[in-house]
């Protein structure tokens, strides 16, 4: 069988409770770089560790069983590696304490605040213990299974294995790269192939793989036949908000605050709306603005 790599992402649902130590939110304000440094200690020391098949949970790490399976039907051996923003990238079969942290911004265990961040930290993880070299291990063919935010953290490991001309496949990712066939993560296709939004990177890769006419992840052919398919079972759906009273939208604004004292305004109604919940610009202004003169309240 041909070897495969690949790449998923860790989960924020984890089978055991970090300690306050091994959680993003409890590192002193710092440079990113002393930061990182205590992040790795904290680690390293950390009474208990956990096999990665064992610790991720939640509705996406599920395909990730019938994802190897998928892979090993279609004539590959896989080999699948954990991007995580807490422990850097490790083999499945790696162990690692249960921990807090993640690449998504304004959240209490984000471990960034701009792209170059999320690129800095991930790039210091190589040093973690246990921790994988990206430049030695996306060789040969590659799959990656990546959401927006790791595919911004990881983006120079992108942009070299676009350059090495492998055979080789992001599905999700945050923007298309020359050299590195992507197939974009589309919401249209969750009605079909199930699950939830945060698992549809997944299982649009499976539905992939359950295509391929031999050992290439990709060609003009297959996106091609994939085009196809899907223009007969893509259907859009709605999405209605729940409108909110003002002390749940005053709640939810001081504790994001809390995570990030400097949220602005903009972006902290963006979250709010992303967590599928509604309030109309103007009253959340003024609510914001009460949040943030009165936050104790």
């Amino acid at each position: 069988m041909r070897k495969l790599t690949i790449i998923v992402t860790c989960t924020d649902r984890k089978s055991a409770r970090p300690t306050r130590d091994t959680l993003a939110r409890s590192l002193p304000i710092g440079s990113l770089s002393d930061r990182s440094d205590i992040w790795r200690t904290r680690l390293k020391s950390a009474p208990s560790r956990h096999p990665l098949s064992a610790l991720y949970q939640g509705e996406s790490w599920s395909q990730v069983t019938k994802l190897g399976t998928t892979v090993r039907r279609a004539g590959f051996e896989p080999r699948i590696l954990v991007a995580s923003a807490g422990l850097g990238l490790r083999d499945l079969t790696s162990t690692a304490p249960a921990y807090g942290a993640t690449f998504t911004r304004y959240q209490q265990d984000s471990v960034c605040q701009t792209r170059a961040d999320s690129q800095d930290w991930w790039h210091d993880r190589i040093h973690d213990h246990s921790a994988l070299d990206p430049a030695r291990e996306l060789r040969g063919q590659v799959l990656l299974v990546l959401s927006a935010n790791y595919a911004v953290a990881l983006e120079a490991d992108l942009l070299a294995l676009a350059q090495r001309g492998s055979d080789c496949l992001l599905v999700g990712g945050a923007r298309d790269i020359a050299g590195l066939p992507r197939l974009a993560s589309d919401r249209r296709l969750r009605s079909h192939l199930g699950g939830t939004i945060t698992g549809l990177n997944m299982r649009t890769a499976i539905a992939w793989l359950e295509r391929l006419d031999g050992y290439s992840l990709h060609s003009d052919s297959l996106q091609d036949a994939w085009n196809t398919w899907a223009s007969t079972v893509l259907r859009s759906e709605n999405y209605e908000r729940a409108t909110v009273g003002d002390e749940e939208v005053l709640t939810f604004i001081r504790e994001a605050r809390a995570a990030n004292p400097t949220l602005p305004r903009t972006r902290a109604l963006r979250l709010l709306r992303d967590n599928n919940l509604a309030c109309e610009q103007r009253r959340f202004a003024q609510l914001f603005a009460q949040a943030v003169s009165a936050p104790c309240q």
